[in-house]
């Protein structure tokens, strides 16, 4: 497993989503949460209190009670709604009940929205002082939406999580770039496509199986490879445990850099800018 370095802390560059304890997959997810973590080295694992209103993470703390605290990198996310005056503490502190937790190791906004920005960085910044988080972030955050959160002195933002993979890329254009300089780390979300926005099934196209196959790769490592050689922490979600472990095997240098050409050739990179995907 490699690891990345966030606020002085190693981070999975590979990490687990939960929204599917919100769809009723406890068991599986459960499992599959326990595995990576105590087989393959993981400790990124990613909440919301959006996901079922704070049942993902009732549920994430149940499958996370048995291990140790320091096995389990949490990040979680507000609602812009409740980044208020009035609302960001009592929100905050009902997910550290929610997940059982005194501290969380990300926070972060989870879209912008109406939210204050400058109050944002203030109460986050309160919060890091107080104990309740480690660090902070933003979501679904594009270019001109940073460039607003820098300009209100948030230059202490470790982190921006959004949409991207093989399938949509817009990112590498101008976003990611203007990341890397400002030193914030880029997390992806449906690291493998989503239902929710409509891509094409990696697994019909003949180029890239042909060369997945050649290699006995999935293509969902080579997928997860990818957004870790650019940068990223990439999340995912499952409740296979054979899906996990087929997304989780090592993908030699070699075979990455074939099967990824193929990819690329594929699903390449726009040639221009356009607004971030947000799911």
């Amino acid at each position: 497993m490699k690891y990345l370095t966030l606020n002085h802390q190693k981070v999975s560059a590979i990490g687990l989503g939960t929204t599917g304890f919100w769809s009723g997959k406890n068991q599986g997810l459960e499992d599959c949460i326990l595995t990576a973590v105590n087989d393959y080295g993981v400790n990124l694992i990613d909440t919301a209190e959006m996901y079922g209103s704070g049942k993902c993470e009732t549920a994430l703390a149940r499958a996370i009670a048995n291990l140790p605290r320091e096995k389990v990198f949490l990040v979680d996310k507000i609602l812009p709604d409740n980044a208020t005056e009035e609302s960001f503490f009592p929100s905050l502190h009902r997910s550290l009940s929610l997940l059982g937790v005194d501290e969380i190791d990300l926070y972060l906004l989870h879209w912008r929205e109406n939210a204050d920005l400058a109050f944002v960085v203030q109460a986050m910044r309160q919060a890091v002082q107080q104990g309740l988080i480690k660090a902070w972030g933003v979501s679904n955050f594009d270019t001109s939406d940073l460039k607003d959160l820098l300009a209100c002195g948030g230059h202490d933002c470790a982190c921006n999580q959004i949409f991207y993979n093989i399938y949509e890329r817009g990112c590498e254009y101008e976003l990611l770039p203007f990341m890397k300089e400002h030193g914030i780390l880029p997390m992806s979300y449906s690291s493998l496509g989503s239902d929710y926005h409509p891509h094409p099934d990696i697994h019909r196209n003949t180029a890239v199986m042909e060369a997945c196959r050649a290699y006995g790769i999935a293509p969902e490592a080579v997928m997860l490879r990818m957004n870790t050689e650019q940068g990223f922490a990439a999340l995912f979600s499952t409740s296979s445990l054979s899906h996990l472990h087929s997304n989780l095997q090592e993908v030699p240098d070699e075979a990455y850099r074939e099967i990824f050409a193929r990819m690329d050739q594929e699903f390449p990179a726009p040639d221009h800018g356009y607004p971030l995907v947000k799911i």
